[in-house]
């Protein structure tokens, strides 16, 4: 288990450029709680997101681009 002394250590290597964001991310957690007991984690939102798209789009998004439709 992970003691407050070693998140503190931890927090101590973080470069001072970055404890802005740190704080934001602590802060946050501190207000909205533990994500698991909210409900759903960011993975599982990721896997809820549908894409509608032909299934060759990734490789030949070009093709479908409406303003290269002009034989670019």
């Amino acid at each position: 288990m992970v003691t407050r002394e070693d998140v503190v250590a931890e927090i101590k290597r973080v470069p001072e450029k970055h404890l802005d964001e740190l704080y934001r991310i602590i802060k946050n957690y501190e207000e909205n709680g533990e994500q698991s007991e909210a409900g759903e984690s960011v993975m599982a939102k990721l896997r809820q997101i549908k894409i509608s798209a032909p299934w060759d789009f990734s490789t030949k998004a070009n093709l479908y681009d409406p303003e290269k439709q002009d034989g670019e």
